[in-house]
């Protein structure tokens, strides 16, 4: 059994697409997950991943594959369920526009996604995508 399922499916994906990736350490992917954590406070980092009240809410059909497009090319940063396996990794994925077609080709997982600074969080469970902070303004044309 593998110890963190999610990494090692993106790992793989990411080689075959030509998506360049990279999974932080341990100690610096605590750091950010909790930086991302304290800025946005989201309400289930477990179980159906949700921000809460200070995001809008975007129907995973049929924007699961394709809203990242409309994210500013900059660096993205991916982690997931908090009490999961992947709970103390942090993804970061080169251009932050391409993880819809990451996860495209990889099985179903739910993530939350933010930028270096955590100006923002999106957070994608098995029923919606939902964004706070500045993603608010790029996304809301989805609604």
């Amino acid at each position: 059994m593998s110890t963190t399922p999610h990494i090692e499916e993106l790992l793989q994906v990411s080689r075959k697409l030509g998506i360049a990736l990279t999974v932080l350490d341990q100690h610096e992917s605590d750091i950010y997950i909790q930086k991302v954590l304290d800025t946005h406070h989201p309400h289930q980092t477990s179980n159906h991943l949700s921000i809460g009240e200070q995001a809008i809410t975007i129907p995973l059909e049929p924007h699961e594959y394709t809203y990242s497009a409309l994210l500013q090319p900059e660096r993205g940063y991916l982690f997931f369920d908090q009490q999961g396996l992947d709970r103390h990794t942090v993804v970061s994925v080169a251009d932050i526009r391409s993880v819809g077609t990451l996860m495209e080709h990889a099985y179903g997982m739910e993530y939350f996604l933010s930028n270096e600074q955590a100006e923002f969080l999106i957070a994608v469970n098995w029923y919606v995508i939902e964004a706070a902070g500045i993603a608010r303004a790029w996304l809301k044309v989805l609604i």
